[in-house]
């Protein structure tokens, strides 16, 4: 087993090519060069969001506060509560932020 201390992993400001307007990241597992599980803590700023951007692999979405709004090319748009969970198909073109 392995016990991943969120609290004691520090918050990295996000890439400001993936994001419109700040956000702070967590890397909980994994490293970007890898090809296996990867897992991140994002936080977004009130109206912070990613860019427009696809994934090679199915996305997970949980949310852990406040609201989340997931949108993708076709217009369907999901809001995410604590609690909630999106599965992002792989390939599909998609943004997530702040609400």
């Amino acid at each position: 087993m392995k016990y991943i201390s969120g609290a004691s992993l520090p918050h990295e400001p996000a890439d400001p090519k993936n994001f419109v307007l700040p956000a702070t990241m967590q890397r909980l597992l994994g490293r970007e060069d890898e090809e296996s599980v990867r897992l991140y803590r994002v936080s977004f700023e009130s109206g912070a969001r990613t860019n427009w951007h696809t994934h090679n692999d199915t996305q997970l979405l949980f949310g852990l506060s406040g609201r989340c709004i997931v949108r993708d090319r076709a217009g369907e748009e999901l809001v995410l509560d604590p609690g909630d969970v999106v599965v992002i198909e792989a390939g599909l073109e998609h943004w997530h932020g702040a609400a």
